[in-house]
């Protein structure tokens, strides 16, 4: 009853939508109906700048990165693979604006640095290179997933956690589906680009 009570909550948390408190109480816009209208600390950034995207992102990740952190010290990995997907479908279907969340890229990292670190140290820097050079955040979002695949696949031991992690960087990808038929197109945008 505790595992299933801590499930729920652990998707409830997942659902705080940040970026979509952040615009509202700043510019009082609804972000779902700007830029690419997706709740996320990305199209945050369009709206309120470098502030709102970093203030977002580091948000969205400590709602995953705490109670995981807290958990890992009661509870099997198993179990906190469990968490951690709750938290993660909390972010991108939260139920407090009707299913619709950001692409799990934050909260996901967030997962990542509570139960194995060392694996986020290279798709962390894929990330910083890749926005760095191509100024797309959506590039470095999808880099960086199969990155991470990449490097548990080499490091970790655990079945169960390497399958959740192909499903996650799975789950990333297609979440990007329209931002890389955008980045095809050349139609993306990039860091600095505003909304009205």
């Amino acid at each position: 009853m505790i595992s299933v009570l801590l499930l729920v909550l652990c998707y409830f948390i997942g659902s705080i939508p940040f970026s979509y408190i952040i615009v509202k109480i700043f510019k009082g816009v609804d972000l779902r109906t700007v830029g690419s209208k997706n709740v996320g600390a990305t199209n945050a950034g369009r709206v309120l700048g470098k502030w709102g995207f970093i203030s977002s992102f580091l948000l969205d990740m400590l709602k995953s990165y705490v109670p995981l952190l807290i958990l890992k010290q009661s509870y099997s990995t198993d179990f906190l693979l469990l968490c951690a997907l709750f938290l993660i479908l909390g972010h991108t279907y939260t139920i407090f604006l009707n299913f619709k969340g950001g692409k799990g890229v934050a909260t996901g990292l967030g997962v990542f640095l509570a139960l194995s670190p060392k694996s986020v140290v290279f798709a962390l820097l894929v990330f910083v290179v890749a926005v760095g050079i191509f100024k797309m955040v959506s590039l470095g979002s999808v880099l960086a997933a199969i990155t991470l695949l990449i490097t548990v696949l080499f490091t970790e031991k655990n079945s169960n956690f390497i399958i959740f992690t192909f499903f996650v960087a799975l789950f990333v990808i297609y979440k990007h589906k329209d931002n890389i038929k955008r980045i095809i197109n050349g139609t993306e945008k990039k860091i600095g680009e505003k909304v009205d």
